[in-house]
């Protein structure tokens, strides 16, 4: 039996490289974050979780693949 014809889904979330809106640090960020992330130099806000994909307070640079 085979099965060539089945599409395997594709993951609609990611690992983005966001740039921090206050010191411009690149820091690496889950698409779908839980919890809110803090920039590590300046403490700024990178990414507030808002139940599915993440507010990102920052300039998204590319994904981390």
């Amino acid at each position: 039996m085979k099965k060539d014809h089945i599409e395997i889904p594709k993951p609609s979330s990611k690992f983005q490289k966001v740039n921090c809106s206050e010191c411009g640090e690149v820091q690496v960020v889950y698409s779908h974050v839980s919890t809110s992330v803090a920039c590590n130099s300046c403490g700024n806000t990178i990414a507030e979780a808002t139940g599915s994909k993440a507010k990102i307070n920052g300039k998204i640079s590319g994904s981390a693949e």
